[in-house]
């Protein structure tokens, strides 16, 4: 601990000097002085530059941007864990080779990007700690001021524009600078309004070039969040609001950025950019901190596992990988083309059906040949056997084999029905990897139906957020369902199972076997208005349970 400290004392140079020079600031304000009282084409703001205790200043932790990993901010949000605390944790991870913490305090380079990639360029809290230390804060941190009813003499302020600098003044602080405890902040009155703190916050972020492209893809989240409320319409003769499709979104979220920064942007690319908010919250802190573009993790969001992405985004940052160099160890190139004709396929089931015919009549064609012929080609077929990709690749289609003539038996027995919603059980077994245990509980214990659960998942998401980060991969998966089931496209069918409602004997009640995001996507669609899915299509599996 003690070589540490030794070491990023020597990154933020000799201890004593100082950067508040008295002269200076007395010069300064006795400039403002004259030239508030003489005409000179200007009136000063009422906005004051004054110096605050640094504890007094608390983050604002709905900000898109996310400076500090994800369980960081959870801490210091449920006040388990003080700023001062946090900066203590974030420099004792980076002395044990800590990825997020090296590359949020500096100590490890940022990834390169190619000349097609957008140019992010930011440096980590040490760099910008030395340059306070020696060239002082050029730019006040922008804090709103909040008034403790009980404690009227001590306000707190929240922190508005300037968090790399609060964090970066915490940091020396931590080193010995005590004169850093106090910073120099432009002071608003709190808006009544929370909403306007956010478009002010969405509207910088889009201006900005430096923004992380995850970051960028929160600020898109929450603009379309508003005007999913905003372009809602009331259906005429009905109780019911008709909300945008997930296209409709898109594109005016397109036009709203356009609208802060002049720059159009297309659906597609807005899609491209939520679609990130699906990486694993250890992902996405990687992502941030190394200020990776949305060019380099377009093919990441194609890997099928978050195991698979986590670990792309980690090769990226080590191998310093361009966008085209991710794309390339993604969706390597195309094998050369085969004498054999060439079968044009569209799925992965009509792939494996003409392979399995053909080697179904290739073992035909074994069978019958005679004897001693059929002992020559298979002890062949067992010497070929002898590679371990080979042998894997058979002990895989003996298990796929397996399973498949398994199920043969419960799809000839099932069959496809239309259920109501009301006699579906909600799935709660998919939530619970987005929700902590006393959320959950909440619904298990009240009861809740369907769209009660789902009102209070939206609500959760809205204002909440951390359930809102934790409940996104949630939202987004069944945002996709639901376009595709309006959209009328084809999917796999939920299965359900039915059992005897106790009270009502004559009654069935419906459990979600497979397919409950489709369930959820068909409440989210009857929330929006769309009262064509009261019902959904389903295959019932076995019989009624009593």
């Amino acid at each position: 601990m003690a070589r540490r400290k030794v070491s990023i004392q020597h990154n933020l140079g000799a201890k004593g000097v100082s950067v508040f020079q008295s002269d200076v600031s007395s010069a300064i304000d006795d400039l403002s002085s004259r030239m508030s009282k003489a005409d000179v084409g200007f009136k000063p703001t009422d906005q004051r530059v004054y110096q605050i205790d640094l504890d007094r200043i608390f983050p604002d932790l709905s900000q898109p941007r996310h400076l500090l990993p994800h369980d960081l901010r959870s801490a210091l949000e449920e006040k388990i864990m003080t700023p001062a605390d946090v900066i203590e944790e974030l420099l004792d991870r980076a002395s044990q080779d800590d990825l997020v913490a090296q590359l949020v305090l500096g100590g490890k380079q940022e990834s390169l990007v190619d000349e097609d990639d957008e140019v992010v360029e930011d440096s980590g809290l040490l760099a910008l700690a030395q340059s306070i230390l020696e060239v002082g804060l050029r730019q006040p941190l922008n804090v709103y001021r909040i008034d403790d009813i009980v404690r009227p003499d001590q306000p707190i302020y929240r922190l508005g524009e300037g968090e790399r600098r609060f964090w970066a003044h915490h940091l020396l602080v931590q080193q010995g600078y005590e004169q850093f405890k106090m910073v120099r902040c432009i002071v608003e009155p709190l808006p009544p309004d929370e909403e306007i703190i956010h478009q002010r916050q969405e509207a910088e972020n889009a201006a900005r070039v430096d923004l992380p492209a995850i970051a960028r893809a929160r600020s898109m989240l929450r603009i379309k969040d508003r005007l999913t409320v905003e372009m809602g319409t009331r259906v005429p003769g009905e109780n019911t609001i008709r909300l945008p499709s997930q296209r409709e979104l898109q594109v005016a979220v397109g036009h709203r950025v356009k609208s802060f920064t002049g720059r159009a942007i297309g659906d597609r690319m807005v899609r491209n950019y939520l679609a990130l908010l699906n990486l694993s919250p250890e992902a996405q802190d990687i992502v941030e901190a190394a200020q990776l573009t949305e060019k380099q993790l377009r093919p990441v969001m194609r890997l099928g596992t978050e195991a698979e992405r986590l670990a792309m985004v980690k090769q990226i940052v080590e191998k310093k990988l361009s966008g085209r160099q991710v794309l390339q160890r993604v969706v390597p190139p195309a094998p050369r083309s085969s004498s054999l004709r060439e079968i044009s396929q569209t799925s992965v089931e009509q792939r494996f059906e003409k392979r399995l015919l053909d080697a179904a009549k290739t073992v035909y064609d074994l069978f019958n040949l005679p004897q001693e012929n059929y002992d020559e080609a298979i002890t062949l077929l067992a010497v070929k056997a002898q590679d371990t990709k080979v042998r894997q690749a058979i002990e895989s289609l003996r298990g796929t084999l397996e399973q498949i003539l398994t199920r043969v038996g419960d799809l000839t027995d099932s069959k496809e029905v239309e259920v109501s919603l009301q006699v579906i059980e909600p799935p709660l077994t998919g939530l619970e990897m987005h929700l902590p245990a006393d959320k959950l509980r909440i619904f298990t214990d009240a009861a809740l139906t369907g769209d009660q659960i789902l009102e209070r998942l939206l609500d959760w998401r809205q204002n909440d957020p951390v359930l809102g980060s934790r409940l996104e991969p949630f939202f987004n998966r069944v945002e996709s369902v639901a376009e595709a089931l309006r959209a009328g496209e084809g999917m796999a069918l939920p299965v359900l199972t039915g059992k005897k409602n106790q009270r009502y004997p004559e009654a069935v009640v419906y459990s979600v076997e497979l397919g409950a995001s489709v369930y959820w996507a068909h409440q989210l669609l009857l929330l929006r208005g769309q009262t064509s899915f009261k019902k959904m299509h389903a295959i019932i599996d076995d019989e009624v349970a009593y």
